[in-house]
């Protein structure tokens, strides 16, 4: 569980770093965001200890999967955005029926209208299996309510994650005190994101995600820093984002593109 006071990013040395994760470059950088809020944005921390790949869904999915690509990923992160290489090697990896046969996690619904999913873990049956529970809203700009089952060891207690007003596209919450924010990393690039945690008066950056161009099929590459963030908030959270993508190209009728710099591709 990620807690207020920011966890020391461990050092990895070059035998010990996991495959295609180097660690970010120590020189503070300032991200050209969607909303700038004010304060200072510090990624000379993001050191990413696990890779996901969300795979291809799009708004009428029962089943979402997501997959752990940490040790399979070839292609290096060396800090900043996600380069398009790095997205597509890790696309490549979602054709390996082998990682697709064992997700590391799992959101299902029991029909399409629904807006309630469950996360679970892996292909594990059973009440036991249940991390998270989501319940979305019904326009993008609503909240979307996530909630946890007892003694859970990734959050004491339920989270809302919502946009401050009906006009951006940022998100925030707020878990042990501390507030996180997904943010599109332009008006131009919402394809691609970061997710801020909010302390110190900085924003670190702990996650990041991308995916190809267009918004009515959704899924892509996640780069998080268990340092920082517990992984299941970091996953679920954008899944979360990942739906109001979806409902933004709905709501304009848009079946196949939009979402603010979206056109007809796949994830």
């Amino acid at each position: 569980m990620a807690t207020s006071t920011a966890a020391a990013p461990a050092d990895i040395s070059e035998k010990d770093a996991k495959p295609g994760i180097a660690t970010a470059p120590t020189q503070s950088t300032i991200a050209t965001v969607e909303e700038d809020d004010g304060l200072p944005i510090d990624e000379s921390t993001f050191t990413p200890k696990r890779v996901f790949y969300i795979l291809p869904h799009h708004y009428f999915t029962k089943q979402t999967e997501i997959i752990d690509i940490t040790d399979k990923i070839t292609s290096k992160y060396e800090g900043g955005d996600i380069p398009d290489e790095y997205r597509d090697t890790a696309r490549g990896l979602s054709n390996d029926k082998e990682l697709t046969a064992n997700p590391i996690y799992k959101l299902n619904r029991n029909n399409v209208w629904t807006r309630k999913s469950v996360m679970t873990t892996g292909n594990s049956p059973g009440e036991k299996s249940v991390v998270a529970n989501w319940k979305h809203c019904v326009w993008s700009v609503g909240t979307a309510e996530l909630s946890f089952p007892p003694e859970s060891p990734h959050s004491s207690h339920q989270i809302k994650i919502a946009p401050p007003s009906w006009v951006r596209r940022t998100n925030y919450w707020v878990q042990d005190s501390v507030q996180y924010s997904w943010v599109h990393d332009s008006v131009w690039k919402a394809n691609r994101m970061t997710l801020f945690k909010n302390i110190g008066g900085k924003k670190i950056v702990v996650a990041r995600f991308a995916k190809r161009v267009g918004s009515w099929v959704t899924g892509g590459v996640l780069l998080v820093d268990t340092n920082e963030i517990d992984e299941v908030m970091a996953v679920l959270t954008c899944c979360v984002m990942m739906k109001r993508m979806q409902q933004r190209a709905s709501e304009r009728g848009g079946g196949g593109g939009g979402g603010g710099g979206g056109g007809g591709g796949g994830p």
